[in-house]
């Protein structure tokens, strides 16, 4: 048991440094050696668990995904209505730009990678498949209890799905003269409005 806390918090401190490493650099220019020295564990414990820069950054991805999927997960099951749990899926990742805005200039830089390399692009389109499956089980909940218009699920979960994803053009633009809160605040308003149906006077 202890070994295996051990190697789990080895492996957090690698994914925590690496995170920094990969926001700070960019995938070209980073090396092991700055995870190393921002790990602050040995270069031979860093390779005990990964042989290679892109192994690191590949189990990045997944590591990223569980973070941000336990904690919508947790988030949406405290909502009771489907159309209360897409907001509060706008609201989620709105506060965690809020908190760590870094995590999403990550995501920009996946996104490049998965262009350039087929392993990255793999891994990514896995991901986001879960994510889209998890988002379009709500919507058909919201269809079935007749609180959403008769919609593609899939079609409408994507597009939702791509709206929250607009959040990254904020880690790169801060000129816009719209910020993030007002860019989700419209585009889940307007997305709700679209799905609900007209309630009968």
């Amino acid at each position: 048991m202890k070994k295996l806390e051990l190697k789990d918090r080895r492996k957090e401190q690698i994914m925590s440094a690496a995170l920094s490493v990969v926001v700070a650099k960019g995938y070209d220019q980073s090396r092991m050696d700055d995870i190393v020295e921002k790990s602050q564990l040995s270069k031979g414990a860093i390779y005990w668990y990964y042989k290679s820069k892109k192994e690191v950054y590949l189990s990045l991805v997944d590591y990223w995904f569980i973070q941000y999927s336990s904690g919508v997960v947790d988030t949406l099951q405290q909502q009771n209505s489907a159309s209360d749990k897409l907001k509060a899926l706008f609201e989620f990742f709105i506060e965690q730009f809020d908190k760590n805005p870094a995590a999403f200039k990550l995501l920009v830089e996946f996104w490049r990678l998965a262009g350039l390399n087929p392993d990255f692009n793999t891994k990514l389109q896995q991901v986001y498949s879960d994510f889209l499956e998890y988002i379009i089980e709500i919507i058909k909940v919201g269809i079935a209890n007749g609180e959403f218009k008769n919609v593609e699920p899939r079609i409408t979960a994507l597009s939702i799905l791509i709206n929250i994803e607009g959040i990254n053009w904020f880690t790169l633009f801060d000129k816009s003269g719209v910020e993030a809160h007002e860019y989700i605040d419209t585009i889940s308003e307007f997305i709700l409005n679209g799905l609900k149906k007209k309630r009968n006077k």
